[in-house]
């Protein structure tokens, strides 16, 4: 960020910040940015938009250059970002434009594609599923279970967890006693339940949940160029003894998401990486750190040596 260009930028109102974001992204993105499409975007006056733009020149003068023949402000040879724009949520901006999702037309680059969304999660069950979180309170729903077809439950919801693929409801289940993922989308009914709430149901008691766990991600062994993989999940060689200078990539995530996210990276998790390696680039190297987790049977490959059933909502 130029200068003191952060400092200055804290004396401005938090939507003169996401007006100046908005002209910052565009110069960086799509190299040059005009006042009508800030005006349409934020719906704001001529004068408005001229400020900010008088504005964001005086931050960072450098950055932008206006061409008066089409009265547009190009990106400089020069240029330095004002905002860290992270390169996700770039990416989905570039998809499905700048905002906060709330605009009907947001204006898509037209040159960046995002994978389409096969499920969605209802609006009517999101929304009550956050209300009775952020109000701790239990829901009554009707769950309709692969296994089981379905059933009424009363669950005591704390969390909503993206698993890669789905989005699920985690919380306590009164009828199973203890602690279970439920996907959002087999919800058919959901109504708040202002029943009272025992210590034991809280998130403080999910102990999966709360157990963080540091997976050791490595290229396949049994790939011809593991650089490239290396390389794809952005892996740091590592120098410990035996480990052969191996490029690892480490994530912690919680327990009770592990099984789940290594099937939707498609990671071998079995003790000798058996899995084809065309198919699975990845392999677990500390594997055994699977061992009590509920849902490690989701994990390809897994080899339970116990012969513990992992418990999983269908």
């Amino acid at each position: 960020m130029p200068g003191n260009a952060a400092l200055k930028l804290e004396n401005h109102s938090h939507a003169q910040r996401e007006r100046l974001a908005f002209i910052d992204f565009c110069l960086q993105y799509h190299g040059s940015v005009g006042r009508s499409e800030l005006m349409a975007h934020f719906g704001t006056a001529v004068a408005s938009s001229t400020r900010d733009f008088t504005l964001y020149r005086e931050l960072a003068h450098e950055n932008l250059i206006l061409r008066h023949e089409n009265k547009r402000y190009y990106r400089t040879d020069n240029y330095q970002p004002l905002f860290h724009h992270e390169p996700h949520a770039a990416l989905k901006t570039l998809a499905h434009g700048f905002g906060d999702g709330l605009s009907v037309t947001p204006g898509q680059s037209g040159f960046c594609e995002d994978a389409p969304d096969l499920i969605t999660p209802p609006q009517d069950v999101l929304a009550t599923v956050s209300r009775a979180i952020s109000q701790q309170q239990a829901v009554r729903i009707t769950y309709q279970s692969l296994s089981s077809g379905a059933s009424e439950r009363v669950v005591v919801p704390h969390s909503i967890v993206n698993n890669g693929q789905r989005w699920h409801m985690r919380g306590y289940c009164r009828k199973r006693g203890a602690f279970r993922d439920f996907v959002c989308n087999r919800i058919t009914s959901v109504i708040i339940d202002k029943a009272d709430i025992a210590e034991h149901e809280h998130q403080t008691s999910d102990a999966e949940w709360n157990e963080q766990l540091t997976l050791e991600l490595i290229p396949h062994p049994c790939q011809s160029h593991p650089e490239a993989i290396a390389l794809d999940y952005g892996m740091q060689v590592t120098n410990m003894s035996g480990q052969n200078n191996q490029p690892v990539r480490k994530v912690s995530i919680r327990a009770a998401r592990a099984g789940y996210l290594l099937r939707h990276w498609n990671v071998d998790c079995s003790p000798d990486h058996r899995l084809p390696e065309q198919e699975y680039h990845l392999w677990l190297r500390n594997h055994n750190i699977l061992e009590h987790c509920a849902n490690a049977v989701l994990a390809p490959g897994y080899v339970d040596t116990h012969g513990k059933a992992a418990v999983i909502i269908k």
